[in-house]
């Protein structure tokens, strides 16, 4: 049984036991839930709430075995074997877009994929330490050079990038199974059909605990727009680096604008402790 059966399985049982269990809204005090009497909140659901998510078919099948998939912007993309990408728009969805990536097929069992919150840039990066990036349009997603060696594990997208017309992603941040973290730019150049992308990518930070990164964001405040705020996650410690960051002074590979702030905020950091496993 699949993660989504047992969720499907889950959310009918618990719908039946919450209509089976909660008394009618007349019995309970003053005609509050019960949340409001022990203090404490209720996970199962009212019979007339709704679930957050719910699970539909849709008639499309799938022609390989999915190795990874990532969602934004009302745009799926799929990563399946045979070393394909297949991207969807949802409002589309009969309209699918399929993409080879420049790698042995056999060889590519497995790999994460990291989707811009625009649908557009896509990161593929596997354990061996092989990276390629898809732009939409582009009918095969391109090596990226400088990236080899590194497994890319978590991406921090720029938000000033969101509403942006050109093609960039600007400044993001990419975190590492080592623990390190990297800087970059992700944008398609002018030549969809060169077979190699040299995006420059550069260390800017390394975790004080080796760990493999699992989770990282970054967030400007509202008034100062060079005061950032980044969030790095492991699978036992929350990093919290507040600090100075210019992103528009970035040119190329020549200046990192997180260095100077990663490199004094995790001198001695602040972290939170996670019950887990290390990463």
């Amino acid at each position: 049984m699949s993660l989504l059966d047992d969720y499907a399985a889950y959310e009918s049982s618990a719908r039946r036991q919450a209509a089976a269990a909660s008394p009618p809204p007349d019995d309970r005090p003053n005609g509050r839930h019960d949340s409001d009497v022990d203090g404490f909140v209720t996970t199962t659901l009212d019979a007339e709430d709704a679930p957050i998510f719910s699970l539909d078919q849709v008639q499309f099948q799938v022609p390989s075995r999915i190795i990874a998939l990532a969602v934004a912007n009302d745009t799926l993309v799929l990563v399946i074997e045979g070393a394909k990408i297949l991207r969807i728009k949802l409002q589309e969805a009969h309209n699918i877009i399929e993409a080879d990536i420049p790698v042995n097929p056999a060889s590519l069992r497995a790999c994460s994929a990291f989707l811009d919150p625009t649908g557009r840039h896509l990161l593929l990066s596997t354990p061996q330490g092989e990276s390629f990036y898809y732009y939409e349009g582009w009918d095969h997603a391109k090596p990226l050079a400088r990236f080899r060696g590194m497994e890319v594990t978590a991406v921090g997208w720029n938000g000033a990038a969101w509403t942006m017309a050109n093609s960039s992603t600007r400044t993001i941040l990419l975190g590492a199974h080592d623990g390190k973290i990297y800087e970059t730019e992700l944008q398609p150049g002018g030549d969809a059909r060169s077979k190699r992308s040299d995006i420059p990518v550069r260390c800017v930070g390394e975790l004080p605990v080796r760990e493999r990164v699992t989770g990282i964001a970054v967030e400007a405040f509202p008034q100062r727009r060079k005061q950032h705020l980044v969030l790095v996650a492991t699978g036992t410690r929350m990093y919290q680096i507040i600090g100075a960051a210019d992103l528009d002074s970035r040119q190329g590979d020549k200046a990192a604008v997180f260095e100077a702030m990663l490199r004094d905020g995790l001198a001695a950091p602040n972290f939170q402790e996670i019950p887990g496993m290390p990463g």
